[in-house]
């Protein structure tokens, strides 16, 4: 059985000092995407005109209430386009196409084991005095937890927009930039009465992993002030939903500074169940242990599993990335499932209307189209939103999970060893990025850019901006007797390997797979700059495949191994 896949997906999952297990004790990997738009949708990702980086993530509040730019402000650009009548059925409408079941099976079918399921708390409680929940919000998260468990994917209930906000940019439901719900008493109480009814409606579903109590909380400067109330928050909204759960589910708790600071993480947050959890977000991860370091070493200070809730970069960086975090037992949650075609997509990507520019110009100030235009543009947008009508990027989760097709960087090569031990070279002096610079191995030049040299304060006249990529700027040189492993998730189909090197006279490399040899590759006399593609051996069909790539004769510069299916 995978820890990765969804075989894994087996009764209650719970915390076990610094690990996930299942309800029968086996550890689990959670791997998965977010379902962002689906209550919460951010404008950068639904078709906002697009807007300077500092207008997404504001300094000060300026740039308070940018139009468009998340569900409040979406709410009222609707109402003076389309009116309030066609308003009142808008989100229900929204929230039905964005997820159904055709979304979670091809996450299924995919691989996945898991799925973060994003939360608006205004699309669960009424703006309104008192306390009134909007039960056919309700009644769509229950078909979510229904498809999950058919399809067997964990969730995890994200509460990616707090009562009256709680992270000061647009991926909440700020009344403003500044920390309401740490703040206002009203905001914070409701909040936490929402997180009781969510615990009382579905801390009996085993699906269910846990629950994600803020996203990214106070992270913009204006906000930090508020640090130290979040602990207070944390503290209570465990106290009080422990009385309904009784400790049956996780608790995935979320740093300051966009869940990159550990500050707060000084105590067990949980201490009579012991059942939570340190959630990070990484973006663009160094395809190393440095990224990690900081919260392995609070993990092991507090004996609890750490967990990326939100990440993303390349695909091949992140197949290389979160093998390492697999093999630490970090599972991660790509960012994100939908979202506008006309954007990265890393899932799923919806088609823009036709017309949709002139809903745009209007946000930016332009003329605004009649009722009639408007109306019939949005209801081409929802219905754009279903998965049948979106365009699906599979390669990007197929790469991202190591699977064939893929080229596996030379200088992406594992960090372990097969029996778990750690993999080192015997070369001391570094290279010129000082990438993975501990693991003593020889990191050569193999790009025609400039060499990078160290910064220093005089003035030498502008600098040329030259951006460095470790995985494509570099190869690994192995010399005879000296080898690296590369994994391959789930060869599942005839496949083969081969490899793109260089050699200053020819060599030959043996290849092996899960300890097995399977054969051995000429490598051509060539230039770093021109590296030849060898003739591919053949390997064995398994559910995780350990390369081994040994030497045999020569010295190679390894730039690219590569895995592709026999009859692709």
């Amino acid at each position: 059985m995978s820890k990765f896949n969804r075989d894994c997906v087996k009764g209650i999952l719970r915390a076990e000092g610094t690990r996930f297990v299942n309800g029968e004790g086996e550890p689990v990997i959670l791997t998965g995407y977010a379902i962002s738009g689906w209550q919460n949708p951010e404008g950068f990702m639904v078709g906002q005109p697009k807007r300077p980086l500092e207008y997404v993530f504001p300094k000060n509040d300026l740039m308070n209430y940018q139009r468009f730019d998340r569900r409040r402000s979406i709410t009222q650009v609707v109402r003076e386009l389309c009116g309030s009548e066609y308003l009142s059925t808008f989100w229900d409408r929204w929230e039905e196409a964005y997820i159904g079941e055709s979304d979670i099976r091809a996450m299924a079918e995919a691989g996945w084991n898991s799925v973060r399921v994003v939360l608006d708390a205004n699309a669960l409680l009424y703006e309104e005095p008192g306390i009134k929940f909007n039960e056919g919000a309700f009644s769509r998260l229950d078909r979510i937890f229904d498809w999950c468990e058919t399809y067997k994917l964990y969730i995890i209930l994200d509460m990616h927009a707090s009562v009256g906000g709680i992270n000061g940019c647009c991926g909440d439901a700020l009344f403003n930039h500044y920390p309401n719900l740490l703040m206002d008493e009203e905001s914070r109480e409701r909040q936490i009465i929402l997180w009781e009814e969510l615990t009382r409606r579905y801390h009996q579903r085993w699906i269910l992993a846990g629950y994600d109590l803020a996203n990214e909380p106070v992270s913009t400067p204006p906000a930090y002030f508020a640090i130290p109330l979040l602990e207070q928050y944390y503290m209570e909204c465990i106290e009080r939903m422990r009385r309904i759960d009784g400790g049956k589910h996780i608790f995935f708790l979320e740093g300051p500074a966009f869940a990159r600071s550990n500050e707060i993480f000084t105590h067990d947050y949980d201490p009579v169940y012991h059942n939570w959890a340190i959630n990070v977000h990484i973006y663009g991860a160094d395809c190393s242990m440095k990224e990690l370091r900081p919260y392995l070493l609070k993990r092991m200070e507090l004996n609890v599993p750490v967990w990326i809730s939100e990440c993303g970069s390349s695909p091949v960086a992140n197949a290389i990335f979160f093998d390492i975090c697999g093999h630490l037992g970090i599972g991660y949650c790509l960012w994100t499932w939908k979202m506008a075609l006309d954007e990265n997509i890393r899932g799923i990507g919806q088609i823009l209307p036709k017309e949709w520019h002139k809903i745009q110009e209007y946000i930016n100030g332009g003329p605004r189209p009649s009722y009639a235009k408007c109306q019939a543009i949005f209801d081409e947008y929802i219905e754009n939103l279903r998965f049948e009508k979106c365009v699906y990027n599979k390669d990007y989760g197929r790469i991202t999970r190591k699977e064939p097709d893929i080229d596996l960087p030379g200088a992406g090569y594992d960090l372990w060893e097969p029996d778990g031990k750690r993999y080192r070279g015997s070369w001391e002096w570094g290279n010129y990025l000082e990438f993975r610079t501990e693991d003593y191995t020889k990191l050569v030049w193999a790009t025609d850019k400039k060499y990078p040299f160290p910064e220093f304060n005089f003035d030498c006249g502008p600098k040329p901006e030259i951006h460095y990529d470790p995985l494509t700027d570099l190869a690994l040189e192995l010399s005879t007797g000296e080898y690296a492993y590369y994994t391959v998730h789930r060869i599942l189909e005839p496949c083969m390997v081969a490899v793109e090197a260089s050699a200053k006279e020819a060599a030959v490399v043996e290849i092996a797979c899960n300890g097995k040899s399977v054969g051995t590759l000429d490598i051509e006399k060539a230039d770093l700059l021109t590296p030849h593609v060898s003739k591919a051996v053949a390997l064995p069909s398994c559910e995780c495949g350990v390369l081994r790539v040994t030497v045999i004769k020569g010295t190679v510069q390894i730039k690219t191994v590569k895995v592709f299916r026999k009859n692709r």
